[in-house]
């Protein structure tokens, strides 16, 4: 009996080693092939500007290369659900935002943020803006109620159907009480010349999108979300200063895998994001940008889209806003 025991010790023994030596080599040989980065919106949008900074630093640093891919449509949804069904090796990848989950909430979107996708890393927040053309007759957020409430359906803003800005509009004519009409886009290039041509009169969008126009004098920026001013405006209040703490929402963006991705890849693409990020060309690239720089871990993004899931679905259902 003690023979067998023995022998059945060193069977388990040698199948353990075997297994272990697999795991590791499966983790040496991740990446052998390019990582595909998957962006929800066209270029020049926030998660646009974040993935590309991100991308080109972990190409150099790790030597594999990461690939920015734009998949607008849906207000995200059409690059989450395809993220979502791909295969869950580490390759392909997306940078979602707080705008997705707004979007699961407000549409009927066939993606879930606590059941499709493995948490990799935390890619920083951005504030939006209000702006309008600079020869718009409102000088502040209450000017442009005032313009809206004399001229009701006359004025339109521009947005993605079902995107955080859309919401925000929805906010703004609810606690407002005013009315305007969307001019649904899905490119932020086009609702910028939407706005420039002056076909749409008012602008909400995240802050990297307008930060040249508002300099450039093209635009008056009427005020900005966050908790605080930005020095690159630093003469625009934020969204309580101007009396509508209702649309006082920052978006934040994750990093995300499909779900199953083992936890030995998510940590190795952790690694390789926190490293890119706290690197000082990355963050100088991204506070230029207008992006408050954050990363995380996997468990601590997880944490927190634990929270934030839910809690965006009550303030939708709360307002009343729904885009079907």
């Amino acid at each position: 009996m003690s023979r067998v025991k023995h022998a059945v010790a060193r069977i388990l023994t040698v199948a353990l080693l075997v297994l272990l030596a697999g795991t590791a080599a499966a983790q040496q040989a991740y990446p052998n092939r390019p990582i595909t980065l998957v962006v929800p919106y066209g270029p020049g949008s926030g998660n646009d500007v974040i993935a590309r900074i991100l991308a080109a630093k972990i190409s150099d640093n790790w030597g594999h290369p990461v690939v920015v891919v734009n998949r607008p449509g849906a207000t995200g949804g059409l690059a989450l659900e395809t993220v979502a069904k791909s295969a869950p090796d580490g390759y392909t990848i997306v940078i979602a935002s707080t705008s997705q989950i707004v979007n699961q909430h407000l549409s009927n979107m066939r993606y879930d943020f606590l059941r499709d996708f493995a948490p990799v890393s935390l890619a920083g927040s951005m504030p939006f803006v209000v702006a309008v053309l600079s020869k718009f007759p409102a000088n502040t957020m209450r000017d442009l109620v005032e313009v809206a409430k004399t001229s009701p359906r006359k004025l339109n803003h521009t947005g993605t159907v079902g995107s955080i800005q859309h919401f925000m509009a929805e906010l703004l004519k609810s606690t407002a009480k005013i009315d305007m009409v969307l001019v649904p886009t899905k490119l932020v290039a086009d609702g910028e010349a939407d706005v420039l041509s002056g076909r749409v009169e008012v602008w909400i969008i995240t802050f990297n999108s307008a930060l040249a126009r508002a300099k450039s004098g093209t635009v008056k920026v009427l005020a900005i979300t966050g908790d605080r001013r930005s020095p690159e405006l630093p003469n625009v209040p934020t969204m309580d200063e101007a009396g509508f703490p209702a649309l006082n929402i920052v978006a934040a963006y994750y990093i995300l895998a499909p779900v199953g991705t083992p936890s030995s890849i998510t940590g190795i693409l952790n690694r390789e994001f926190v490293k890119a990020m706290d690197s000082k060309e990355v963050k100088d690239r991204l506070a230029a940008a207008g992006v408050t720089p954050k990363s995380s871990t996997p468990e601590e993004l997880g944490a927190l889209l634990k929270r934030d899931v839910p809690k965006w679905g009550k303030i939708v259902k709360d307002s009343g806003v729904r885009v079907d």
